[in-house]
């Protein structure tokens, strides 16, 4: 739920609902609270497709340029069932998102998404998933006990039952009364929305106990309570330079298994400001600012990742998953006069192939680039 953008008319509503509201009545309260926000946050979202179904009612050529999906009837019956949110959607009645929808809107994240495109998504309610490691290796020969014994121990298993991922969405009246193709591009927008912010902070610090097992976590090691825990912080990187990086890259090839030609930084948009630009970019002799780096190196910056952390990674090499995606009316607010509120909940995991896909390091260590100077000596000449 985002609140940023939002004008100080609605936000002052907002504390004033939850400042007034009797402590019986704070739940009430801050699912009205939600409706508002969600409501005031994609208004602009709401006004498009609303204009966009308008002028597809009356302009042929226009209908076909939006990229509308032929929907199948699972999706028909679905979205019929937001005409009349009550009456189709209940707490005692769970509906499943079809999984078209599902893998879409993953496809509509992964594109979105400058961090879940290092991801693979596993298809949509499939309830376990083989995670596996390039190894490089390849053995001939009888298939004896001991070489069966090396090849399990690339494979594991994500049981993507395990954790579970709730979202808040709001379906205004405006959309409910389009017709089934413009509900289905409103709900896929703002279901991977809400989905892509989730997906992000489990990939990323996911506690591997009610959530993945992001990446700035141990896959095997745990906390007395059962959450992962964090991995070592490296703070011996300064420079992105051939050495500075030989660490990093050996760790990234899992001990000379695997190929690492490009590396994924992964940091705060804070520290990027202050600590990774000025390393990795340098003045030109020819003026202006250069990239420095020996190596493909491509920044991703998101507020998920916590200040004074960064990482190296790299792509393909973690795996995430969702299952069973349902929605119901949450029944225990009332709802606003234009607009219902929904919640979807789905069961989801993830976690990387080993440990060595990332490598966590202390992001203010790194030194700023300085063009090197090089002194030229004229000798003199005899007069």
């Amino acid at each position: 739920m985002k609140i940023e953008g939002l004008s100080q008319e609605v936000k002052d509503k907002v504390k004033q609902l939850l400042d007034n509201a009797p402590a019986d009545q704070k739940a009430d309260a801050i699912m009205q609270s939600i409706e508002m926000i969600e409501e005031a946050a994609h208004a602009d979202l709401i006004n498009q497709v609303v204009a966009e179904a308008e002028r597809a009612g009356h302009d042929a050529d226009y209908k076909k340029q939006l990229g509308l999906r032929n929907l199948s009837q699972e999706e028909k019956k679905f979205y019929e069932g937001f005409k009349d949110v009550k009456q189709s959607i209940t707490a005692n009645q769970i509906d499943i998102i079809p999984t078209e929808i599902i893998d879409r809107t993953l496809d509509d994240v992964k594109k979105a998404s400058n961090i879940l495109k290092l991801v693979n998504m596993a298809p949509a309610n499939v309830k376990k998933w083989i995670v596996a490691s390039h190894s490089g290796t390849a053995e001939w020969g009888e298939l004896t006990a001991a070489i069966a014994g090396e090849l399990s121990m690339e494979f594991s298993a994500l049981n993507i039952e395990l954790c579970k991922l709730t979202a808040y969405l709001v379906i205004p009246k405006a959309i409910r009364e389009l017709s089934m193709e413009f509900v289905d591009r409103y709900f896929r927008a703002i279901l991977a929305e809400a989905m892509q912010d989730g997906l992000v902070k489990g990939y990323i610090d996911g506690d591997g106990k009610n959530a993945p097992i992001g990446i700035f976590r141990k896959l095997e090691e745990s906390e007395v309570d059962g959450t992962k825990k964090a991995k070592e912080v490296k703070k011996n990187i300064t420079k992105f330079s051939p050495k500075g990086l030989a660490e990093v890259r050996k760790i990234l090839t899992n001990d000379g298994k695997r190929v690492v030609d490009k590396l994924y930084l992964v940091c705060n948009p804070s520290d990027e400001a202050e600590y990774v630009d000025p390393c990795m970019f340098g003045e030109a002799l020819t003026g202006g600012y250069i990239n420095k780096s020996f190596i493909d190196i491509e920044k991703i910056v998101d507020a998920n990742v916590p200040k004074g952390k960064a990482a190296f990674t790299i792509a393909g090499y973690y795996t995430m998953g969702t299952t069973g995606v349902r929605v119901k009316e949450y029944d225990q607010t009332k709802a606003m006069d234009d607009a219902d509120l929904i919640i979807a909940v789905c069961n989801a995991n993830g976690r990387a192939v080993d440990d060595n896909v990332a490598v966590v390091f202390d992001v203010t260590k790194l030194e700023e680039y300085v063009l090197p100077v090089t002194q030229v000596t004229v000798p003199q000449t005899k007069e």
